[in-house]
């Protein structure tokens, strides 16, 4: 007895051209067979994955693969941009600290003497904690709040970007450098200054820095114009509330914007390298308690 086996007519000119032994990959070149406007079927044979389309069109297919791992090799890695937890706390200490040094100035005006910052201070007497200290002080309570409110609000922003300690580690050191470039610009004029407003516009710079690397890493010339969304934004509010005018000191605030972003550029892509290494520890570590090789994920 014998039997005729019915051929399908679709498939008939179907030939072997491609084997893969994982059915994500065997799925991935299908799809690319498909964008050629080509039918396909893949089988179980062997323990693996085999490929099948339209013989004739074989070399065009292997030309479409091999163009197709060329891609691949150029993909970028999936971004893990971190988040971190706000830093209220931190930043409740901050308030409570510039209300302290407020109170402080009104009781003993010697205070603003001794801590703001001041170009023969600095230069002259290599007094390097005025630069400090001076974001601290403040000439009057609508100078104080002004920075309190815009202070916290980017403050946090800049603490959920890169960690609160770390965060507000940059934010001071950002303002501490723009003031301290500041006063040795300044020199040999007398020159004085105080206000937290250095540091805020560091942080301006922070957010600014961190959306640059973003840019820069997906290679997106829009993401570099998003980047500077941050710094619009606090220049709006700067200008609709007042915080300007005479009496300004805009060249503290440029400072600490440039040094906000020059800090937050690379603070920014140490960060991404860090959280990827530690990602490929713990996907380490969940592979070796599977009992695979760690060293794949490494």
């Amino acid at each position: 007895m014998t039997f005729e086996v019915e051929t399908d007519p679709k498939t008939s000119d179907y030939a072997p051209v491609a084997y893969f032994e994982e059915v994500g990959s065997a799925n991935e070149h299908a799809l690319v067979v498909l964008a050629m406007n080509l039918d396909c079927l893949i089988t179980i044979e062997n323990g693996g994955y085999q490929l099948y389309a339209n013989g004739a069109f074989t070399t065009a297919i292997h030309e479409e693969f091999r163009l197709y791992a060329e891609e691949q090799k150029f993909k970028p890695e999936p971004l893990h941009v971190p988040v971190f937890s706000s830093g209220l706390e931190i930043a409740l200490v901050w308030v409570a600290a510039v209300f302290f040094c407020f109170i402080s100035q009104q009781e003993d005006a010697g205070v603003t003497e001794t801590y703001l910052n001041s170009s023969q201070g600095v230069v002259d007497g290599l007094e390097l904690y005025r630069p400090f200290t001076a974001l601290f002080l403040h000439g009057d309570f609508e100078h104080l709040l002004g920075n309190v409110v815009f202070g916290v609000i980017f403050f946090l922003l800049v603490s959920n970007s890169f960690g609160p300690l770390r965060g507000w580690v940059l934010v001071m050191l950002s303002g501490f450098l723009g003031n301290t470039l500041n006063a040795v610009i300044h020199y040999p004029d007398v020159f004085r200054s105080l206000g937290a407003s250095t540091a805020v516009f560091g942080a301006l710079g922070l957010l600014v820095g961190t959306g640059l690397d973003v840019a820069w890493r997906e290679r997106s010339y829009r993401r570099g114009l998003q980047a500077f969304v941050p710094l619009l934004a606090g220049l709006m509010l700067f200008s609709i509330h007042g915080i300007g005018g005479p009496g300004t000191d805009v060249m503290a605030h440029l400072l600490g914007l440039f040094f906000g972003v020059a800090l937050g550029f690379p603070a920014s892509r140490y960060e991404r390298v860090i959280s990827a290494w530690g990602v490929r520890m713990r996907e380490g570590l969940r592979r070796l308690i599977r009992g695979a090789d760690p060293r794949a994920s490494l």
